[in-house]
């Protein structure tokens, strides 16, 4: 496999931050090897800071345990069941997506030699899915994790050809779907422990994107990106080093027609109208709170 091949494109932000429809967008792209849903791979990696390391020292010999962790901890997206979208996943619409998936050609994949570096286990796990997906290695392998641009600093630092892409919207939008979303689910509802936690990460996701290497990372407002999106994706195409096509401006799964995951009401495709929507969910209360404890983040965006 050539050296450039499955650089890694990472897209990450804030959860209910638009991180799904930038992702999709990309599904189609020729260049692109998209790997569908989300993979954690990175996210953990992070959490490991200069202990990345032992992420491959404990790698197992043997073959069903190695990919019993990667399944367990969602190392990368779960392609080997499809991908379902419903109330109970916290969305409106309800979506079921299916792909071929050749396990044999995936467990093949990750018979050779173990990797050595966190850089070489990403390529070395991709290169697996991509097998499984019965396709071609294509310039960059791209996996999305909305896990408020952790993903996306730890591939800047573990391998050297990555890209990435943090997604930012204005975090009382996210905050009041992501309250939503959580009680369409029923569970880890959103209330005020957790709602200090968010916060928190939100603070964090500002620092990492004030101190990124604006040379390899990019960051895209949602509200523009739904506005005026073939600008936008043009000149992400133009960053990234590859052709424009029109599936930028397409957001699908695996070929497949994916019809947004709102909270509140049903999208199709790049829609503004979740820009000018009322808060719903969030209180009063929380929304003095936020707008306190996030003003920098706001006021650095434009949010008002």
């Amino acid at each position: 496999m050539p050296a450039d091949r499955l650089a890694p494109l990472i897209i990450s932000g804030a959860p209910r931050s638009g991180t799904s429809l930038l992702y999709n967008l990309f599904d189609g792209h020729p260049e692109v090897s998209w790997l569908g849903d989300e993979g954690f791979l990175f996210e953990y990696l992070s959490d490991l800071g200069d202990a990345a390391g032992l992420f491959v020292d404990a790698l197992p010999e043997d073959e069903e345990a190695l990919i019993a962790g990667i399944r367990d901890k969602q190392l990368m997206p779960p392609l080997d069941k499809p991908y379902l979208q419903s109330s109970e996943r916290g969305s409106v619409s309800d979506v079921r997506i299916e792909w071929d998936w050749d396990e044999a050609a995936y467990r093949k994949a990750l018979s050779g030699q173990r990797p050595d570096t966190a850089g070489k286990l990403w390529r070395w796990l991709a290169t697996a899915y991509v097998a499984g997906l019965g396709q071609v290695p294509r310039k960059f392998g791209c996996m999305k994790s909305p896990d408020f641009g952790k993903s996306a600093e730890a591939a800047l630092r573990w391998c050297p050809e990555a890209r990435a892409l943090i997604i930012i919207r204005d975090p009382m939008y996210s905050l009041d779907s992501l309250k939503r979303s959580r009680e369409l689910r029923g569970e880890k509802l959103l209330t005020w422990p957790r709602l200090a936690l968010w916060v928190r990460s939100f603070q964090e996701l500002y620092q990492i994107i004030k101190s990124s290497d604006r040379s390899r990372l990019k960051v895209i407002r949602y509200e523009t990106l739904v506005q005026d999106a073939e600008r936008i994706m043009r000149d992400v195409a133009s960053w990234t080093g590859f052709d424009f096509t029109e599936d930028l401006l397409n957001p699908t799964m695996h070929g497949q027609f994916w019809p947004g995951i709102s909270s509140f009401e049903p999208t199709c495709g790049i829609q503004s109208t979740p820009t000018k929507r009322k808060i719903e969910a969030l209180s009063d209360r929380e929304q003095q709170f936020v707008q306190r404890a996030l003003s920098d983040l706001r006021r650095g965006f434009d949010y008002h």
